[in-house]
């Protein structure tokens, strides 16, 4: 963290540089990984309660992938600001091996949201620097307020 002023009687204003794409102003904390999200989820019908949810509340939904290999693809194309990663996905690979990806390719990094939340997945998925790990169930309508909660 790094703090700006103009002059010692001025206000101080922090910055955080992890969030590259945070308003010019500084983080807003109504988003503070950003407005753009990529939501990875296999069950399409949380995806899109997820999606409906977020976008009332103001963030910018980029899209929805349902395997590994997606979500990677979709990071390539159309980067979000951070990702909502389920960890047990279509096909062979996991959420984790997709962060992991992506993060790889200094992509956008994740805040985990699942089931699946042990010692063994935290520890396979602390390369790719995760935002967060939200435990679901997850009331759609309380998923922004959650997204709040996780800025330190």
């Amino acid at each position: 963290m790094r703090l700006e002023g103009a002059s010692a009687t001025a206000s101080l204003r922090v910055v955080r540089p992890v969030f590259a794409r945070a308003e010019a102003g500084g983080v807003d904390v109504r988003f503070p990984f950003g407005r753009r999200v990529l939501i990875t989820e296999d069950n399409w019908l949380i995806a899109t309660e997820w999606q409906a949810e977020l976008e009332q509340a103001g963030y910018a939904v980029t899209g929805i992938a349902v395997s590994a290999e997606e979500a990677v693809a979709m990071c390539q194309v159309d980067p979000p600001d951070f990702i909502l990663m389920d960890v047990r996905l279509l096909g062979e690979r996991d959420g984790v091996d997709a962060a992991l990806a992506i993060r790889s390719r200094d992509g956008p990094r994740s805040v985990f949201i699942t089931a699946h939340d042990d010692i063994v997945t935290r520890a396979r998925a602390e390369p790719a620097e995760p935002l967060g790990w939200i435990t679901k169930p997850v009331v759609p309508a309380r998923l922004a307020s959650m997204l709040a909660r996780l800025w330190p």
